[in-house]
């Protein structure tokens, strides 16, 4: 049960996530909490949009979730994801070992594999500690069994996260995917922590929050 729970749990997350992009993208200009947008958009003349890397990843998700540094990935329980393991993958230099003095000037293909690796893992000790009870004060996740208690815990996260309240679409696609977590988890305490941490990882992999 608790595979196939998980393997739901990858499945519509990355569906939520595409649902959360195009609505980003291309239905701002009907969401009523939203402001319309201007007839003519002209485009900036000094672009500087930049990926956050592994570093700047880790420490941003550490702030957020409130974890130690070390906490938020590590493979084999020892080795950090973004400071040794996939230092490279994610920007970063390995002049010692493997003679990289310069980052790469473009990312991998397994970039995008090991930025939701390193993720999931913050996110599910988040959703551990505020929804299985393992603080006294949660930090996000609190009564995430009632639609009030999930509405402001997302609302708690985006503001945290991206700095701003989800939309209507973005409520809607985390309830639809709280109402599959039901559906096909071994029980509610899974179900509600399996939300908690797919939710998280859908706002935490989004490019509002992966670039600055």
């Amino acid at each position: 049960m608790y595979r196939d729970l998980s393997t739901l749990f990858f499945a519509a997350a990355r569906s939520l996530a595409l649902v959360l992009a195009v609505s980003a993208a291309s239905c701002a200009g009907d969401d009523p909490e939203r402001e319309p947008a201007p007839a003519t958009q002209h485009a900036s003349r000094n672009p500087r949009v930049h990926w956050k890397g592994g570093t700047r990843l880790r420490n941003d998700l550490a702030q957020l979730l409130q974890l130690d540094a070390g906490e938020v990935c590590n493979e084999f329980g020892a080795m950090s994801c973004s400071e040794s393991v996939h230092t490279v993958a994610l920007g970063g230099l390995d002049p010692y070992r493997n003679q990289i003095f310069k980052p790469s000037p473009t990312t991998g293909l397994s970039t995008t594999l090991i930025v939701e690796r390193i993720a999931l893992q913050a996110c599910r000790r988040r959703a551990e500690r505020d929804v299985a009870g393992g603080e006294a004060n949660p930090l996000i996740w609190r009564d995430v069994a009632t639609s009030e208690g999930r509405a402001a815990s997302l609302d708690a996260l985006y503001a945290a996260a991206l700095g701003r309240p989800p939309g209507a679409r973005e409520r809607d696609g985390f309830e639809s995917l709280y109402a599959k977590a039901l559906a096909e988890g071994p029980d509610a305490a899974e179900a509600e922590t399996g939300w908690a941490t797919l939710s998280c990882l859908a706002v935490v992999t989004s490019t509002e929050f992966l670039f600055y």
